[in-house]
């Protein structure tokens, strides 16, 4: 694939589908947004992809580029050799066993390759980012949901039917509740931002610990400002957090002994302090053989790293390759 060559590159979110033009190697040309008000269901979220990729299209005639395909990066269960959306629904009514590379392929006629997003975003990293000069990588993400990505001698590990590196989904506490996903005590229930500002307001009696959802008034970042500002329930909050995220960690180091740990997601910008007890639970909870080589480290491309991911892959897989 020669230098020069770009892709269309899409980020289905739940509010938002982002595109950019991304040039072979990684880098971004451009940055669109298109937001929609409500909730689409299906048919409507698919015309909206093939819409975004149209306009994307003209924007790039512009700018006198052709892109040769197109990259989406979606959530949930992928079929990328197949290009189709497995599931879950992530709340949108008949999204599952969509066949969204065909679809857009159709309307467009243009080669069309999907995949995870989260598994995308360690594309990125490895390739432009801050996994770059490493074979052995896990990539979390760090949000209001845990995904990540496993890559190990230098090459996405996928396991049976694409599910591989499910990270966030592995228990870390048998006597924990269930989650809304049906694991007792997962790694996402305990430590994702929605954890965060829930255990916060229970320390700080503003709910019981039954009325466990997302609170639309406190984000993490609220609860990160709270802790540096002292208070004393978001000093605990902030430090059960990081036990959490570096006992699950240490499970992946014990099992992969991974050269770096790229921690991407918004919670992985909160201060150098958070970081470091992050590495000092991880160490506290993992074997020596196991560790003492580890680098632990914030992700480098943050907001275009699924768009960058999602670029990089198409033009891979456009030239008979296969990441």
């Amino acid at each position: 694939m020669y230098e020069y060559a770009t892709a269309i590159a899409l980020d289905i979110g739940r509010t938002m589908i982002r595109t950019s033009i991304v040039r072979h190697g990684g880098e971004i040309i451009s940055d669109f947004t298109f937001c929609y008000d409500e909730i689409p269901d299906r048919d409507q979220l698919v015309s909206l992809v093939i819409d975004a990729v149209r306009k994307t299209r003209t924007e790039a005639s512009a700018l006198k580029m052709n892109p040769l395909c197109t990259g989406i990066a979606v959530k949930g269960f992928v079929d990328h050799l197949k290009g189709i959306v497995s599931g879950p629904d992530q709340g949108i009514k008949g999204w599952k066993d969509v066949a969204l590379a065909k679809l857009v392929n159709s309307a467009t006629s243009m080669p069309v390759f999907i995949d995870n997003d989260a598994k995308l975003m360690a594309i990125a990293e490895q390739y432009k980012g801050a996994a770059r000069g490493f074979n052995n990588i896990i990539f979390v993400a760090l949000r209001s949901g845990i995904g990540g990505a496993i890559i190990i001698d230098g090459k996405l590990y996928r396991g049976a039917g694409n599910a591989g590196g499910e990270i966030g989904q592995m228990s870390i506490d048998m006597s924990g509740k269930y989650s809304e996903k049906g694991i007792r005590g997962s790694f996402e229930s305990l430590a994702s931002s929605v954890a965060l500002v829930h255990n916060y307001l229970v320390m700080s009696g503003r709910i019981n610990d039954r009325s466990y959802s997302v609170n639309k008034l406190l984000r993490a970042r609220d609860v990160f400002e709270k802790s540096a500002a002292g208070d004393p329930y978001a000093i605990k909050a902030v430090k059960d957090n990081a036990t959490y995220i570096g006992a699950g960690l240490a499970n992946l180091v014990n099992i992969f002994s991974p050269d770096v740990i790229i921690l991407g997601g918004g919670m992985a910008m909160a201060g150098d302090k958070y970081l470091q007890m992050i590495r000092d639970s991880v160490t506290a909870n993992s074997l020596e053989y196991c560790h003492r080589h580890l680098k632990i480290i914030r992700a480098k491309l943050a907001y275009h790293s699924s768009l960058q991911g999602a670029g990089i892959y198409a033009l891979t897989r456009l030239d008979g390759k296969h990441i």
